[in-house]
Formats: structure tokens, C-alpha cells, sequence
């Protein structure tokens, strides 16, 4: 069986973090990133009944890995 990460989000996400909410390395291929972030996005999007505070970590989990983020974080 295979264990998920657990949660306790850090204030800004690392590449850790965001490698462990996805499944994958840390200096995984981007196209294996956006198979993951589809993949655990289909689990768990707000109109298949997923938290939107999750589906935004989930987002930025991508971001932070393709290197698009801003600086910004979560929304939440």
C-alpha cells in the first residue's frame, strides 16, 4: 500500500513539500509533474466533492516544481 503525505503544510512550500503532496522527486521531469498534479487533482477537486483548500496546495505543489511561482503561496 502506498502512504501519502500527511499534511501540516509549511507557510511557503518547498520543493520538499510540493514533491511529497504529488507523489514525486523533487527534480522530476515537468511532464512527470503535470501527470502527477492531474492525477491527484482528479482525487481531489472541489466539484468531485475535494476541499478547495487542497486543490489550491495541490496547485501550488505544480507551481513550485515547474518554478511558476511568485512568491505568493496559497490563497489561503
Amino acid at each position: 500500500m502506498r502512504k501519502f503525505y500527511e499534511g501540516g503544510f509549511q507557510p511557503e512550500m518547498a520543493r520538499r513539500e510540493a514533491g511529497l503532496i504529488l507523489g514525486v522527486r523533487e527534480n522530476v521531469h515537468p511532464e512527470k509533474v503535470k501527470e502527477a498534479h492531474k492525477k491527484v487533482m482528479v482525487a481531489n477537486h472541489p466539484d468531485a466533492g475535494g476541499s478547495h483548500y487542497l486543490a489550491s496546495k495541490i496547485n501550488e505543489a505544480k507551481d513550485v516544481l515547474l518554478g511558476k511561482t511568485k512568491g505568493g503561496g496559497s490563497v489561503f
